[in-house]
């Protein structure tokens, strides 16, 4: 094949062969990247040439164009209501010679009968649900957190749903809105050292060691099982104190104690309510707890089992016969994993309600991570849906020479079109079930992901192109069924026009405190900041403003050397010493005119007057992240590291209430007062 067919083939294939980067030079993607991604993309679900697919997704009020040639002037149809009745009527022809159906004014997954072919229309509105729908137009405020991190007695380490649903109450009662959380996706029961959760198994199912064994089992139980498996106090005290989580020790002892609950409690007479939560979830479920029950398995064979494309042929295939052999062996352990996310469930529906139940307008704001990984459950069961033998990531910028490798996998653009975008839209349903909002890591990948070859260089990679512009509708239809607010992670590189786009659907994008600045690099005051936008102090990858203030990132970026190339710790921290000053020139608090110290105490100052500052953002809604109520320095997160840096480990102080301490409830206080009409 020449180089000019290669190409052509790559385009057909959603592939961008030249690409500009964020300073604006353009890249022509080499043909080896462009044949091995070919591979991955062609190795899928292709739609048949001519094929009407199965879903067609269209707008409210506009008429939708099919991909058809009408045999005459007009095609008869009918469309039968999702939610009952039926409009019969023709067609008529759009000006490229297609089918073109009528304005449909009724929203929701229709089913449509014309020329002998029966599809899903899907009519979404025209935008999503906004924070003003929510809080009968005024300005809303939350917080942020990370639920591992959050602390209750007895916890053994971990933090869980249970006590998010104190922190919600907490919150509700000094007027919060919402509570964004970081994703909550099934990780790998077998595999605790595996605990990012941006790296999940499933973002079908739940992290099972969030849940929270108080929402079912008594007291008396828990210690009864306590004492029977000999499990020591005050080593579940030692982990509880801990500043650090030990995700191996903690998790294990959480699983041994669920176990035992199971076991004891639930495996020969299972309550109606889990069975009923099996039969609901349905085979999507069982398999999930097959394949934990088969790693787990597997990897007592040796390390190699904990990534199932190593697993012998026949368990590779999730319908083969020696996996359901296995299943029906060992169908107490897959029982155990069924009612492990049934526990779940339930801790973090009553998480949920009690977001609701306490005040809250908005609620639980889910975080739906980017990709999956591609050793784990979701690409298992689902193979076809998955580009497996890619990654997804970033091409190389100013703050990533070298480009970045997520070692996550996405959803296959081909697959999605052939399979009527099921697996988009069961992974939205099982994200935003029972919550009030959704944020979409790397929201950008609904129109394109840098994708990278597996065993290539992050900087060998190309851009995938996605259908945009269904995926935005399907994202609109589904914030619509669950009364929920959408927010886009816009961070990075942003094609051209996407925020506009966004924007037209009420996919609300992200002020970051720290990028908020003109040409000249000086902090934009907060009416200038984005009216579609969240406005936010920082993120779980960003320093806080105390760690900001007091260059606790430059410290933790100097020990590991992940300074940006050719940059000096001393021209790093001067640089910092210049953003002091630009940044306390924007906030300017009356009462505190001088530049506050580099210490514990001026961070303290700065923490505070950033909190009124981000308040008083022309901004629909304003979060705090728990770490700068608190005023903490650390970051839950430093990007670009795998070891050094404690990333997701960290836990929030203990003693009194969180929202309670002194500092925390001023600040709150600053920011509700900020957020308040004048």
């Amino acid at each position: 094949m020449d180089d000019r067919t290669l190409r052509a083939r790559a385009r057909k294939a959603g592939l961008v062969t030249v690409w500009q980067d964020a300073a604006g030079a353009s890249h022509r993607v080499g043909l080896d990247t462009l044949r091995s991604l070919l591979r991955v993309l062609e190795d899928g679900s292709m739609p048949e040439e001519g094929a009407l697919p199965p879903m067609i997704v269209g707008q409210v009020g506009v008429a939708t164009v099919l991909p058809l040639r009408p045999l005459s002037r007009q095609t008869a149809f009918r469309l039968d209501y999702e939610d009952g009745g039926t409009l019969e009527g023709q067609a008529g022809r759009s000006r490229d010679g297609r089918v073109r159906l009528p304005a449909i004014a009724r929203v929701g997954y229709h089913r449509l009968d014309i020329a002998g072919r029966r599809v899903v229309l899907a009519i979404a509105p025209a935008r999503c649900r906004t924070v003003a729908d929510a809080t009968d137009g005024a300005r809303g405020w939350g917080l942020s957190v990370q639920i591992p991190g959050l602390r209750a007695r007895h916890d053994g380490g971990i933090g869980h749903f249970g006590a998010l649903a104190d922190l919600a109450r907490q919150a509700a009662a000094a007027g919060a809105d919402a509570l964004a959380i970081s994703p909550v996706h099934a990780m790998f029961s077998a595999c605790p050292t595996q605990f990012s959760p941006y790296s999940p198994s499933s973002r079908l199912f739940l992290n099972v060691l969030l849940a929270d064994m108080r929402s079912w089992f008594s007291t008396h139980d828990i210690g009864a099982m306590m004492r029977r498996l000999r499990i020591a106090p005050q080593a579940t005290h030692a982990l509880e104190e801990a500043p650090l989580i030990d995700w191996p020790a903690a998790a294990a002892l959480r699983l041994r104690m669920l176990r035992g609950l199971y076991d004891e409690h639930i495996r020969d007479t299972p309550p109606p309510e889990l069975t009923a939560f099996v039969a609901a979830q349905g085979p999507a479920l069982h398999r999930h707890a097959v394949f934990e029950a088969l790693q787990a398995h597997q990897l007592g064979r040796g390390p190699r089992g904990g990534n199932w494309r190593a697993w012998p042929a026949p368990l590779r295939n999730p319908a083969s016969p020696e996996v359901a052999r296995f299943a029906a062996e060992r169908h107490h352990e897959v029982g155990f994993h069924l009612f492990l996310q049934w526990l779940a469930a339930r801790g973090l529906h009553g998480a949920g309600e009690a977001a609701r139940a306490a005040g809250m307008r908005i609620g639980l704001i889910a975080d739906l991570a980017v990709g999956t990984d591609p050793g784990g459950s979701q690409c298992w069961a689902n193979q076809d849906d998955f580009l497996i033998g890619g990654s997804v990531g970033a091409p190389p910028d100013p703050l990533g020479p070298l480009g970045q490798n997520w070692g996550l996998t996405t959803f296959s653009p081909a697959a999605l079109r052939a399979h009527g975008y099921s697996a988009f839209i069961d992974t939205l349903r099982a994200t935003l079930t029972r919550q009030g909002g959704i944020r979409i890591d790397h929201v950008m990948g609904l129109e394109r992901l840098w994708v990278i070859p597996e065993g290539a260089s992050a900087a060998d990679g190309a851009y995938l192109s996605f259908p945009g512009r269904d995926l935005m509708r399907l994202v609109a239809l589904e914030s619509h069924r669950h009364d929920a607010v959408v927010i886009g992670e816009d961070l990075g590189t942003v094609p051209a026009g996407f925020r506009t786009r966004a924007a037209q659907r009420s996919i609300m994008g992200m002020n970051v405190l720290w990028f908020q600045r003109d040409a000249q690099g000086m902090f934009l005051p907060p009416d200038q900041w984005g009216a579609n936008d969240v406005a936010m102090t920082t993120t779980h990858d960003l320093p806080t403003v105390a760690g900001w203030w007091q260059a606790t990132d430059i410290g933790w970026r100097k020990t590991l050397r992940q300074l940006p190339r050719g940059t000096r710790a001393e021209d790093a921290l001067a640089a910092r010493a210049h953003d002091r000053a630009a940044l306390w020139a924007a906030l300017h608090p009356p009462e505190a005119p001088e530049l506050p110290p580099v210490t514990p105490d001026g961070a303290a100052q700065v923490v505070d007057a950033a909190t009124r500052f981000v308040g008083a953002a022309a901004s629909p809604l304003a979060i705090l992240p728990l770490e700068d109520a608190l005023g903490l320095p650390e970051q839950p997160n430093l990007p670009g590291t795998v070891s050094g840096h404690p990333n997701w480990q960290q836990r929030y102080p203990p003693g009194p209430p969180l929202l309670a301490r002194p500092d925390a409830a001023r600040r709150l206080d600053l920011l509700r007062t900020a957020r308040s009409p004048a």
